[in-house]
Order: structure tokens, then C-alpha cells, then sequence
């Protein structure tokens, strides 16, 4: 069992740092012209950060698993919390994105602003997460 917690806890870390690079790496996408291009880019970048939060909950579930669910901490608290602020946020970033068209250009630069914010806020809350996990733990 041990191996299989080490394993999991490895693959977890490495899966929530790869969730925190794509959510920078938004910052980076919203500089893409025109919006039906930033559009494309995005489902992809969606996609892939939906992936790996499942896989960053599907690990995190497995090393509870094996704790048989003992033990509750901050951090532990603190993760659970910022995965569902992230699944939340994705459906809400979802559902603003969906009625833009391609000629109301003042509804994507107030899209991009406010997806800038959130996965800003997203990424430094998970480092901020990641760094007291690790400190702590």
C-alpha cells in the first residue's frame, strides 16, 4: 500500500502542477487574434485542464482511499475547496463564452478580462495551496 500511496501522491503533484502551468498559460492564449482562433485555442485548453482536474480529484480520492478517509487537515480542506472553485469556475467561464459572437468585440475583450481574473486568481490560489500542502505536510 505504501508503494501505491507514494505513486499516487507523486502523480498528484505532478498532475496539480501541469493544472497550474495551463492555467498561466491562459494569460498567455488571451494575446491570440482574432477571437474565433482564441476560441479554438480555448476548448483545447479547456479540455485539457477538465482532464486534469479529474485526474488531480481522481488521485486525491485515491490517497483518501488508502488513508481509509482518517485523515482530515488543512490542506486537505484547503485542496477539496480549491477543486470545486475550479470545476465551478470552468462551468461559469463556459457559460459566458457560449453566447459571444465573432462581431461583438466588446463582449470578448470583457470575456478575456474577466477568464483573465479568474485563472489568475486560480493559479496563484493553487500555488499558494501547493506550497502550503508541502510545508505543512
Amino acid at each position: 500500500m505504501d508503494a501505491l500511496f507514494k505513486a499516487s501522491l507523486h502523480t498528484h503533484e505532478l498532475v496539480v502542477f501541469l493544472l497550474i502551468v495551463s492555467q498561466f498559460y491562459f494569460l498567455r492564449l488571451t494575446k491570440k487574434e482574432p477571437f474565433v482562433d482564441f476560441v479554438k485555442s480555448f476548448k483545447k485548453l479547456f479540455m485539457i485542464q477538465n482532464v486534469l482536474l479529474g485526474m488531480v480529484i481522481f488521485t486525491g480520492l485515491l490517497m483518501l482511499t488508502v488513508l481509509k478517509f482518517a485523515v482530515w487537515n488543512i490542506e486537505i480542506v484547503l485542496m477539496i475547496l480549491l477543486a470545486v472553485a475550479i470545476f465551478v469556475h470552468q462551468i461559469i467561464i463556459n457559460k459566458r463564452l457560449r453566447p459571444i459572437r465573432s462581431d461583438e468585440n466588446e463582449l470578448q475583450e470583457e470575456f478575456k478580462r474577466y477568464a483573465k481574473k479568474i485563472y489568475l486568481a486560480e493559479g496563484v490560489v493553487g500555488i499558494v495551496v501547493f506550497i502550503l500542502a508541502k510545508v505543512l505536510g
